[in-house]
């Protein structure tokens, strides 16, 4: 790798002013979730018209023929690894092959989105393994479902006979604001493989696109212990938000402007908590129940069976409140009672075996469980209290910007046990839950897409710099870390920061435009390591904290080291981090190669 060092520094700024993208004929978000997925579409005169006229979102019918704006987060490949099915077919389908005991060779993945959340580690070739074990690279899964429902949403927007040529679109995709740079290329990457010219590629910050739409709303809904109140938002309203996924949780504060605008007051935070936490929990009910055996066996042999039931407790879940009473009735699959009673020679009604905490709360008649309804609002207790813990410590960290407004958006905020736990957690503050809290972030992308600059600034996450030499001082720098180049005596590993963790930057704003010269005068490129830090102050790229994340690479047009300095300029404030360098000698000036996928 090509050293080099920082030779000077200096602040520039690029105001910029609220307007939207008028060559966008038709906008399109997707809305790739955890544990469900959907797209949404609307015309530019329309969005000119009224922001929230004729935003169209896919209605999916799945087998049991409900009808929801959003579909399963599966996907299901054939034996040679070729696209199958998205979404509710890929659910129908794998249950048949499992019926017939010939899933074994598909790959079938569902609720795999995580994957881009937890490894920090992420490159184009990292893997994914399906249900059962099986791998292929996570780039082809995460293109072919981009790919499917792009596609699909085509063919939605030439039945509304719109007009449109696909050319002419340009595309939304939602990204949890917690993520890491690496994981957003990782998605833009994705897209542009499922045939989007990057040019049409705009990423939305999830809880950014739900506060968007919300604020588009003529009015909001206030939701109290025992009442409803209807409110306007204004200008200079501080509100906290709470994006409660499948998966992840994102939390942000945002601030009206006076040109209604949206400003971001402090950084995103969240964590790894949402409704599938209520599916595990019900997973490990059935063990206690019926015993790891058994469900691992209707697991294996009848597939089918258990999705089903998955399925069926997942709409269950939806109406389960804290003023639930009495019992509630589950339908469980004949291959459960009938391999239990094999297993075990005992018929599940007649069983001991079940555990003391559940005695006399489940009971078993043809083929139903029916389940106390204390055990069942338990299902919800942990990730409800992580949720709202997480979700006070947040709001107790931000406490100075006297924020009196919580807006609830998401798919696993239109649970009434949650969000009857956040109301407890925050008595006086003011709970707002828009009626279509799980469309909130889909149809805000929409309008994210029409109208970007409605996002004014936003806080950075991390310290960005770049790992550089500088000038040694004794006492100073320690020891290890010093090197000697000719007669010039520098100190290695150096954080050369870029932007400050904290620190608010206005939209397409450009920061700290630093120098850097190559070492090597005769290359003809430079490779720049860049580090992020969760410290306001790094001294260098060693510390406890300090992450590689990616390598800009830099062409030099005239290779004459030190008398050719290159001019490195991050550009912050957007939902990615872009960077643009500069040779002094010949002024040439570009958008650099930014790879976060090659650690």
């Amino acid at each position: 790798m090509a050293s080099y060092s920082r030779i000077g520094q200096g602040p520039t700024s690029i105001p910029v002013r609220a307007g939207a993208i008028k060559e966008r004929l038709l906008v399109a978000a997707i809305d790739f979730g955890t544990t469900y997925s959907g797209y949404a579409f609307q015309m530019r005169i329309h969005f000119e018209s009224d922001p929230l006229q004729k935003i169209i979102a896919n209605n999916w019918s799945s087998s049991s023929a409900q009808i929801s704006h959003k579909t399963p987060s599966c996907i299901l490949f054939d034996k040679e690894q070729q696209f199958h099915s998205f979404g509710h077919d890929a659910e129908q389908k794998y249950n048949e092959l499992a019926a017939d005991g010939e899933h074994w060779n598909w790959y079938f993945f569902k609720r795999f989105k995580m994957l881009l959340y937890k490894d920090e580690a992420l490159t184009r070739e990292t893997i994914l393994q399906d249900d059962k074990g099986l791998d292929m690279p996570a780039m082809t899964v995460f293109t072919a479902c981009i790919k499917y429902l792009k596609d699909h949403m085509i063919k939605a927007c030439e039945a509304a006979k719109t007009g449109v040529q696909p050319e002419e679109i340009h595309w939304v995709i939602t990204v949890p604001a917690i993520w890491t740079d690496s994981a957003k290329q990782f998605m833009r990457e994705a897209a542009i493989n499922a045939e989007i010219h990057t040019d049409k590629i705009s990423l939305s910050l999830e809880p950014e696109a739900a506060s968007l739409f919300c604020r588009y709303l003529p009015v909001e809904r206030v939701a109290g212990v025992n009442q409803t109140e209807i409110r306007s938002f204004s200008i200079g309203d501080k509100y906290m938000i709470l994006d409660c996924g499948g998966g992840t949780v994102d939390m942000t504060v945002h601030e009206i402007q006076e040109d209604s605008t949206l400003r971001e007051l402090a950084k995103a935070n969240g964590g790894e908590f949402g409704g599938i936490l209520v599916d595990e929990k019900f997973i490990e009910l059935l063990n206690d129940v019926f015993g790891p055996d058994v469900m691992e066996v209707i697991q294996q042999r009848f597939r089918d069976d258990y999705l089903d039931m998955m399925q069926n407790f997942e709409i269950k879940k939806r109406r389960v409140a804290q003023d639930l009473k009495g019992v509630e009735t589950f339908q469980i699959p004949v291959s459960i009672t009938d391999t239990y009673k094999e297993l075990n020679n005992i018929a599940i009604e007649n069983s001991t075996s079940i555990p003391d905490r559940l005695k006399d709360k489940i009971t078993f008649n043809n083929n139903k469980m029916r389940v106390n309804a204390e055990v069942v609002k338990d299902l919800f207790t942990d990730v409800c209290n992580q949720i709202s813990g997480i979700a006070k410590e947040f709001y107790q960290s931000v406490s100075s910007h006297r924020i009196e407004k919580i807006l609830m958006v998401g798919g696993f905020s239109e649970s009434p046990m949650l969000q009857e736990k956040v109301r407890e957690t925050f008595p006086r503050v003011r709970v707002i839950i828009p009626e279509e809290a799980g469309l909130a972030v889909l149809k805000g992308a929409v309008l994210f897409g029409h109208n970007p600059k409605m996002i004014t600034a936003r806080v950075c996450k991390y310290s960005y710099g770049i790992r550089a030499f500088k000038h040694f001082e004794p006492g100073i720098d320690p020891l290890e870390k010093r090197v000697v180049q000719g007669d010039i005596v520098l100190c290695k590993d150096y954080f050369s920061k870029h932007a400050t963790v904290g620190q608010e930057y206005k939209t397409e704003e450009k920061v700290y435009t630093q120098e850097y010269v190559p070492s090597d005068a005769s290359g003809s490129r430079m490779e720049v390591w860049v580090y992020t830090s969760p410290r306001r102050h790094p001294l260098y790229v060693d510390e406890e904290g300090s992450r590689k994340i990616g390598e800009i690479s830099i062409p030099l047009h005239d290779a004459t080291g030190k008398d050719n300095p290159v001019v490195v300029q991050f550009e912050f404030g957007n939902t990615e981090l872009k960077v643009k360098v500069k040779e002094t000698k010949t002024g040439q000036e570009k958008e650099a190669d930014f790879d976060l996928l090659r650690i």
